[in-house]
């Protein structure tokens, strides 16, 4: 294959911010809840994402953003542990640091026993009929998990008032779904509309008083000026077995995250990414990024739904872009102030966007399906798609009633791990595909992925 030019034009560098603002809201949230450093998340995220670019033959267009399924294990560990860089904080999260690492061994020992395995074993677990409803469940699970913690909570809490958070929200929807619709073809404008909506939606929060300039200009201008308490944890690096018990186990739900997300691009792009690179060096590319996390102190990334999202609405595929969209989140990670300027954005703005991102990634799971011609008619086919979308969105409901109330009775805990609807949907529909017999008289139905298209 011809190596890649990387050449970028104006248009390029639109799209690249609209992968950054697409994963924003949700990699920043993950430190914030968990006591992390927020700069140092921006800046593991994009070196995880570069690193995952160039491991997979800078190929899948892929945005690394810090990981919720780890959520829990990181707030009972470091929620009571003090501010950064405190001697307390330190310890734990030496600790946790340690056990971080040792999850992205756990995704590259993984990688090495699919690529034994062989491709094609893999892709018969993963048909159509199994991926389709999980690529819908993406965005039906988050969709309503997005909308209650960037519109809803603030003012159930009292911090905020309901008509500024949901008019912002859809005002910035609106925007982005205008501009899509109206806008046209190749026009500055098309190639634009989350950055746009993000714009507009930003200067109407500043308008109605919804921008908090608090944190902002805090006087530091790059994150290294303060070393000892970025990485004070270094000296205080330690094996902690209840740590690894607590973070390393919930590598298998990540991982099969991993897998799902990796199909739904494959659908979206229509290449089969499982193929060529190989899902073994997907694998390899998301482990080598939770490497880089557990060491520089920041929190577990896997692949991210939201920017597949901006795939699906931009129609641009080239993995040049996610690539500079991740120079960019490290440059906005290193230099304080335009991390503080990017903490500013409301909330409400990155929900207004989830509505329209969310909504896109699960019509096309539906499309998918649709142009394969899943025959429903099959008792098999209907039997995995009903009880993949039932048990997918019913645990998915379960589970954001522990998010708006905060009783971790509804959560789906093991020990102390959450396990996540969307991977125990998926995991349940590779064991349906492969328990339930065909219909009588019919052939296996064992549509794949599709055909690679070689631009080389």
């Amino acid at each position: 294959m011809r190596k890649q030019k990387l050449k970028y034009t104006s248009k390029d560098v639109m799209l690249s911010l609209q992968h950054m603002f697409a994963m924003l809201g949700a990699t920043v949230l993950v430190p914030i809840l968990s006591n992390m450093n927020v700069s140092i998340a921006l800046i593991t995220a994009g070196l995880g994402t570069i690193a995952f670019y160039f491991i997979t033959e800078r190929k899948v267009p892929v945005f690394l953003g810090s990981s919720f399924a780890f959520l829990p294990a990181y707030i009972a560990i470091l929620a009571g542990a003090g501010s950064i860089g405190s001697n307390t904080w330190n310890r734990a999260m030496g600790g946790l640091s340690v056990a971080l690492i040792l999850t992205g061994v756990l995704y590259l020992v993984f990688a090495l026993i699919v690529k034994k395995i062989g491709v094609k074993k893999m892709k018969k677990i993963f048909p159509v009929v199994v991926i389709a409803p999980v690529v819908i469940l993406i965005g039906f699970i988050l969709a309503p998990k997005m909308i209650y913690s960037n519109i809803v909570a603030s003012y159930v809490t009292g911090s905020s008032v309901a008509w500024k958070e949901w008019s912002c929200a859809i005002i910035t929807a609106v925007t982005i779904v205008a501009i899509n619709s109206f806008g046209k073809k190749k026009s500055f404008f098309k190639v634009m509309p989350i950055v746009i909506g993000f714009l507009v939606g930003y200067i109407y929060g500043l308008a109605i008083g919804l921008v908090d300039f608090q944190n902002i200009f805090s006087g530091q201008i790059v994150i290294f000026q303060d070393l000892k308490n970025v990485f004070s944890f270094y000296s205080s690096m330690n094996i902690n077995f209840a740590t690894i018990l607590a973070v390393v186990p919930i590598a298998f739900v990540s991982i099969m995250e991993h897998l799902g997300d990796i199909s739904a691009n494959s659908i979206v792009c229509g290449k089969d990414f499982m193929t060529d690179p190989g899902i073994h060096k997907t694998l390899t590319g998301d482990g080598v990024a939770g490497i880089i996390a557990g060491a520089m102190g920041g929190p577990a990334n896997t692949t991210y739904g939201e920017n597949t999202a901006v795939l699906i609405m931009t129609k641009n595929y080239n993995p040049n872009n996610i690539f500079l969209a991740a120079c960019f989140t490290v440059f906005f990670g290193i230099f304080t102030p335009f991390a503080e300027f990017l903490s500013s954005i409301p909330p409400a703005v990155i929900g207004g966007a989830s509505i329209v991102l969310f909504g896109m990634i699960s019509v096309s799971g539906l499309r998918n399906l649709i142009e394969n011609k899943i025959d429903l008619n099959k008792t098999k086919n209907l039997m995995i798609i009903t009880l993949v979308l039932s048990i997918g969105l019913g645990l998915g409901s379960i589970s954001l009633i522990g998010d708006v109330t905060g009783n971790m009775a509804y959560k789906l805990m093991v020990g102390g791990v959450e396990i996540s609807p969307l991977a125990i949907a998926t995991v349940l529909g590779i064991l349906l595909n492969i328990i339930l017999p065909n219909d009588k008289d019919e052939k296996p139905d064992i549509k794949e992925l599709p055909n690679l298209k070689d631009d080389s």
